[in-house]
């Protein structure tokens, strides 16, 4: 009959080793540094009041309309006829339902804040990751209303490609910053890829991108009752987080809210 021998030396010092990591995290929070927007004074790695204010100005704008499922930004006129009162949908939710309940993201991915992003994938600047967690954290909390709170985090897993391009998994990155503000576990591991295909989500067209994430993830535990945070750094068709979700819920997740620093604007479809 298999048995399980406790290890409690072993337990004793991961708990250290993640405390000694949250207080580190609050000790550098508190130093000085440059604001990665505008250069001018800031603390831990983050943007200055103003910048992050403006970043957050784009999505908390009650004059902006925003699909309450897919958090994309919405002209008056592109939402659907016959909507109920108060509800607010972009087509493509309305017509074929994502998995997710709900996304919510930092900033649009357009001029002048796209360059956090590209700076932080493109320069390989992984400290980065503090500064767009905070963002991400405000405006989760400005969203998150009545909503049940989220349990755990899972990053999308990146490609090998992408981790030998940059060294380091954007989407990890960030949710391990994410999981230390909001002080949530971060199930790092919990998500996989089944498949590499070489191919670079930013060159693919919608259908391209929806028909190469089929089957592409696998859940390698149980995540039974648990309402997961979904992470990932730019939200463009939503065809990847839709996938991980899926996956998430067939391991028993009772929820999953897409978490992304930036969310791109209505792009024209390509075939």
């Amino acid at each position: 009959m298999p048995f399980i021998i406790a290890h409690p030396l072993a337990d004793t010092l991961r708990s250290a080793l993640r405390a000694w990591g949250l207080a580190w995290r609050r000790l550098a929070a508190r130093a000085g540094s440059a604001c990665p927007a505008c250069g001018g004074a800031a603390r831990g790695g983050r943007l200055c009041e103003a910048c992050a204010q403006d970043v957050l100005n784009g999505v908390l704008d009650p004059e902006v309309l925003r699909c309450e499922r897919c958090a994309l930004r919405l002209p008056a006129a592109a939402l659907p006829r016959d909507l109920p009162a108060g509800v607010c949908l972009c087509v493509d939710c309305l017509l074929h339902p994502p998995a997710f309940s709900q996304a919510v993201a930092a900033f649009d991915y357009e001029p002048p804040f796209d360059s956090l992003i590209q700076r932080y994938k493109g320069e390989h600047r992984y400290v980065m990751a503090g500064a767009l967690a905070h963002l991400l954290y405000c405006a989760w909390m400005a969203a998150d209303g009545d909503a049940p709170a989220v349990q755990a985090l899972v990053p999308i897993p990146a490609s090998r490609t992408s981790l030998r391009r940059r060294g380091f998994n954007p989407a990890g990155e960030l949710a391990a910053a994410l999981g230390a503000q909001a002080r949530l576990p971060v199930l790092r591991t919990a998500l996989h890829r089944r498949r590499e295909d070489g191919r670079r989500q930013a060159s693919l067209g919608r259908r391209e991108r929806e028909s190469a994430v089929l089957g592409l993830y696998a859940c390698r535990r149980s995540l039974s009752g648990l309402h997961v945070g979904l992470v990932d750094d730019v939200m463009t068709t939503g065809s990847t987080v839709d996938a991980a979700a899926r996956v998430l819920l067939q391991a028993g997740a009772a929820r999953v809210t897409v978490l992304v620093a930036a969310r791109t604007p209505a792009v024209p479809q390509r075939d």
